[in-house]
C-alpha cells in the first residue's frame, strides 16, 4: 500500500472515530412530535404520512444532530449552520410541489434557532416543474 493510501485510510479512520465518539456523547437538547399530512422528502429520505418523534441533540463537534423516528423510519440528519432566529413557536416548513412535500425548514423555538435544509435532486426537479406552496406542520413539545 502506498503512502497516500495509508494517509487517506488513517484520516478516514480518525474521522469515523470522531463522528462515533461525538454521536455517543450526544445530549438531547429538545424533543417534540408532529404528524406529517402526506409523503415528504427530508433530504433524500422519503417519509410516509403519520406520527413522528423528533429530537435535537448536541454533539462534541458542536453541530446539532436531528434524530427522527416514526412510520418505519429511523433517520439522522446533521443540522445545517443556523439559518436564523426561531419565530417563537416550533414547526416544520414544507414546500408542496405538485403534491410532493419537501421539508425545507425546522424552527426550534426552545433552541432559539431555525434550520434550513437542502432539497434532493429528485425533489428539486419536481420544484422546477411546478409552483411551490408552503405548508407548516406544528411540532408539539419542541
Amino acid at each position: 500500500m502506498n503512502l497516500q493510501k495509508r494517509i487517506a485510510l488513517s484520516l478516514a479512520s480518525v474521522t469515523l472515530l470522531a463522528l462515533t465518539a461525538g454521536g455517543a456523547s450526544a445530549a438531547t437538547l429538545t424533543r417534540g412530535t408532529f404528524t406529517l399530512p402526506g409523503q415528504a422528502y427530508w433530504n433524500d429520505t422519503l417519509l410516509q404520512p403519520g406520527d413522528y418523534t423528533l429530537s435535537v441533540s448536541g454533539s462534541m463537534s458542536g453541530v446539532p444532530i436531528i434524530l427522527l423516528r416514526g412510520e418505519g423510519v429511523n433517520a439522522t440528519f446533521f443540522a445545517p449552520a443556523g439559518f436564523g432566529q426561531a419565530s417563537g413557536r416550533s414547526f416544520l416548513k414544507l414546500d408542496d410541489v405538485n403534491g410532493t412535500y419537501v421539508v425545507r425548514e425546522l424552527d426550534a423555538a426552545p433552541l432559539g434557532a431555525a434550520y434550513r435544509f437542502g432539497v434532493s435532486k429528485a425533489a428539486r426537479s419536481q420544484i422546477m416543474r411546478g409552483e411551490a406552496r408552503t405548508v407548516t406542520v406544528p411540532v408539539a413539545g419542541l
